[in-house]
């Protein structure tokens, strides 16, 4: 990877850690029960591990090092895989293990190693999402399930904002003050070209969930109403 772009990670990584505290790990219970909430993005993946437990699984960046802890207790094995390892000292699940990896690159997994795969809020982080999405179908068993949070630049917010003479903010408002280009987002995507992407890659979409507040409302129109969705694809 160039310098360039180990700074642009990196550089991210520092400004948007969260200390927390290590001696406390949060409760599996509290962590879960927020994950379950319809308007969490993680509702989808919540549901789906809850439903189909004992699975194999992947997840392709991840954040708050809570959530991954959670997922784990629901899962046979769950792997997380980054290029910045943002687990605090406080001890992971035995089922849990972690891979240095930047996911520009080819993934380093076999062939169809995972039940499933998680790439919540990362894709519009990486330099090419035909790529990613190529190499997320790739380590995916056939059957399995895709599950994907991604920002939506064509909802009606970012309408506005752009209507406004304004550009539109897929990410935290404060961007501009952390001095993260609309929070470090390379691409713009929308539902219609995901689910094109997605498709060509062999997986089909299965159910879209909205996320945020309102959630009855969104249902109604997510390619509009929503800020951001989550897909639930099965690789075909």
């Amino acid at each position: 990877m160039t310098s360039a772009a180990s700074r642009f990670y990196a550089r991210s990584h520092l400004i948007n850690q969260n200390p927390g505290d290590s001696s406390k790990p949060a409760d599996t219970r509290n962590v879960l029960g927020n994950l379950a909430k319809a308007e969490h993005r993680y509702h989808c993946v919540y549901r789906y591990l809850s439903d189909n437990p004992g699975r194999n699984v992947v997840e392709l960046g991840f954040g708050n090092p809570e959530i991954p802890n959670a997922l784990a207790s629901l899962c046979d094995k769950y792997h997380i895989v980054d290029i910045v390892d943002r687990r605090r000292e406080a001890s992971s699940p035995q089922n849990l293990s972690f891979t240095a990896a930047d996911l520009n690159d080819d993934f380093p997994f076999a062939d169809k190693q995972f039940d499933d795969s998680i790439a919540m809020m990362v894709i519009e982080h990486l330099f090419d999402p035909f790529h990613s999405f190529r190499e997320i179908a790739r380590i995916t068993r056939n059957g399995g399930r895709v599950l994907v949070n991604l920002p939506n630049i064509a909802s009606i917010k970012c309408r506005v904002q752009l209507l406004a003479g304004n550009m539109p903010v897929t990410s935290s408002p404060d961007w501009f003050e952390k001095q993260e280009w609309d929070g470090n987002h390379l691409h713009n995507f929308t539902v219609g070209d995901t689910l094109r992407l997605a498709s060509k890659t062999g997986l089909k979409i299965e159910r879209i969930f909205p996320v945020g507040k309102l959630i009855g409302w969104k249902r109604l129109w997510p390619s509009l109403l929503c800020h951001e969705v989550s897909y639930q694809f099965i690789r075909e």
